[in-house]
């Protein structure tokens, strides 16, 4: 049933509502006159007929209800977007600082990649409006890395932070992203999850004595830290060499970037703005497709 036969029977209920009720006014002067009538059958008093007219009219006005709601169903299907329900505006961390304020959105129940770049994020309140950018799947230190559309999975999670990226790049994260916070701050934290170095190969340090005390302090050096301090000059090259070298991010991604874990479940991006973007207080915030079809708002 379209939109138009749904407004036309709700207006003729409505007629039929409002001739009822009339008629229920009326009925004690058309009692008398009126033998036989539609809406009050033969020998009944004249209570039992106002009854009965008032209880057409109740069941005219529930009928109404069903079919006004049947048009708002049907007029979400049309607004709403086929990523409704799957992709989820979630929540808003507050901030009058830029690089602090960001929006987290999620992916539950997809059963294919959703590509969320280009989608728009717009305050209702303010008119404010942004796209979701591109991002670089995998993140190289002192290197131009190139940017792709972003793809969610479902169970992923997406940070969109209005300010500058920290190492100056939208990326997703990996189980070596966690090197990259000795010296900068992400906002929200990146979970410092590296593999330890007493777990990758030590088999080219040779097991002497004098690399005793260097292979100890590789069993209890932390994760996700480069060595910042000079090492002893008496320990082996191959035990300092592999402190160095072997200790840090690059050498961790390409290490690992095969392994069937190594991509997490999460992007950072950035929209390199210098001001925040949403209000603190009376905010409608909401997700918009490249269809232009409503998949989420956020209200506070």
């Amino acid at each position: 049933m379209d939109k138009n036969s749904i407004i036309g029977i709700v207006i003729l209920l409505a007629i039929i509502v409002i001739a009822l009720t009339g008629g229920t006014k009326n009925a004690s002067n058309t009692s008398n006159t009126s033998k036989g009538s539609f809406f009050a059958p033969k020998n009944q008093t004249e209570a039992q007929k106002q009854a009965s007219i008032q209880k057409q009219i109740n069941d005219v006005k529930k009928k109404t209800v069903v079919l006004q709601k049947q048009i708002t169903a049907e007029e979400t299907k049309k607004t709403a977007s086929e990523y409704k329900g799957i992709v989820d505006l979630s929540s808003v961390r507050k901030s009058t600082d830029p690089n602090k304020e960001y929006l987290i959105i999620r992916v539950n129940n997809a059963k294919t990649p959703i590509n969320v770049t280009g989608w728009t994020i717009k305050s209702n309140s303010s008119g404010a409006s942004v796209k979701i950018p591109k991002g670089t799947y995998l993140f190289f230190a002192d290197s131009i890395n190139t940017e792709d559309e972003i793809y969610l999975n479902s169970g992923e999670t997406l940070y969109i932070t209005t300010g500058i990226s920290p190492n100056g790049a939208s990326f997703k994260t990996n189980k070596c992203s966690g090197y990259l916070t000795q010296f900068q701050t992400f906002t929200p934290s990146i979970k410092s999850s590296c593999p330890r170095p007493r777990d990758e190969n030590l088999s080219p340090i040779p097991k002497t004595v004098n690399n005793d005390a260097c292979l100890d302090y590789i069993e209890s050096f932390p994760a996700c830290k480069i060595q910042t301090k000079t090492l002893p000059a008496n320990w082996s090259y191959e035990c300092t060499n592999f402190i160095y070298s072997k200790i840090n991010y690059p050498s961790c991604v390409n290490t690992h970037k095969n392994d069937v874990d190594f991509y997490q479940k999460e992007w950072r991006i950035y929209l390199k703005r210098s001001e925040k973007l949403w209000k603190d207080r009376r905010e409608e915030i909401v997700l918009i497709d490249n269809a232009g079809k409503i998949v989420d708002a956020l209200k506070y």
